[in-house]
């Protein structure tokens, strides 16, 4: 059972949830962000889709795990204050469901990631139209998960999706209704789900000919995790951190092992690598595609490289 917002109420719920914690939501400076809300004035859900998906307060840049202090090593026992990440769409939602299927593995939980997901409560708003013609998220099975709170516009309400019991609380003021929320539509495509036969060098040569490894797509992209581990040691006391920064595996030095052995030592190889990493490795042992059909990595390349059209054409 769901819950119905007026629309004339829905200044009233936005400054509510700014009541419960730190709101997060789009907010348009230079470009349509998510940023801690000051007003709820500032929010902007007509721009587009942010530039930086979610990804960015479950997986900081750089984040200490472990301190070495006098030669002892202890867990980093950060508190996590509450956030409400408000305006999510369900791409960068699913890209929050697939995270948390991999840190939050019930075997090897990622203690620091845990934190953070525990302390976010995601109230979600669904696409009536896709904010950008990049969009494909139609064809990559999105799933009505990840978040509290999915609010579905309509003429004179919104129409919430209530999922959890953080969400069930924000919301139980409010009259219940039968929810029945439709996934996005698009007019962009990805005609072909099972890439095996696409991954001889023909296939990408041209799109890996104007790739200029910026990395740009792998910092956009709502399920890009890759990461480096490091150890910033103080010669003068031996106190130190292990530190976490996210990498990328269009990097060169991503593959790079002892000996100096890069084992995706071309472009080709790492643009290759991420494509079939997003939509057909991950999907061969997750039974899910990794690539939520955002279009980030299409609309903000460079190069404006689409693999999208690649695979189609070739398809075709």
């Amino acid at each position: 059972m769901g819950r119905v917002l007026k629309k004339e109420d829905y200044n009233k719920f936005l400054q509510h949830l700014k009541d419960e914690g730190e709101l997060i939501a789009p907010v348009t400076t230079k470009m349509v962000r998510f940023e801690t809300v000051k007003n709820i004035r500032d929010i902007d859900l007509n721009s587009g889709n942010p530039f930086f998906p979610i990804k960015k307060y479950f997986l900081p840049n750089k984040e200490a795990l472990l301190k070495i202090r006098s030669g002892e090593t202890k867990s980093v026992d950060k508190v996590e204050k509450k956030k409400l990440i408000f305006g999510a769409r369900l791409c960068d939602i699913n890209g929050i469901a697939i995270l948390d299927e991999l840190f939050l593995n019930h075997e090897y939980a990622d203690e620091a990631y845990k934190k953070r997901r525990d302390s976010i409560i995601i109230i979600g708003i669904n696409c009536h139209t896709p904010p950008s013609k990049y969009c494909f998220c139609e064809s990559m099975d999105l799933k009505k998960e990840g978040y509290d709170l999915l609010l579905h516009k309509r003429e004179h309400n919104y129409f919430i999706d209530v999922l959890t019991d953080n969400g069930a609380k924000l919301v139980r003021h409010l009259p219940e209704a039968e929810v029945d929320i439709p996934l996005p539509k698009t007019k962009k495509h990805l005609d072909r789900k099972d890439l095996k036969p696409f991954f001889a060098d023909n296939f990408w040569e041209k799109d890996s000919e104007q790739c200029v490894s910026c990395q740009r797509c792998t910092i956009l992209c709502p399920t890009c995790f890759c990461f480096d581990l490091q150890d910033e040691i103080n010669p003068r006391t031996k106190n130190g951190d292990r530190v976490r920064t996210i990498d990328s595996c269009h990097s060169k030095d991503f593959t790079q092992v002892a000996g100096g052995h890069v084992f995706r030592d071309t472009r080709l190889k790492r643009y290759r690598h991420r494509v079939l990493h997003k939509t057909q490795f991950f999907q061969d042992k997750f039974k899910r595609s990794m690539c939520t059909g955002c279009g980030r990595c299409i609309e903000y390349c460079h190069s404006k490289i689409d693999f999208v059209k690649t695979i189609n054409e070739d398809f075709q």
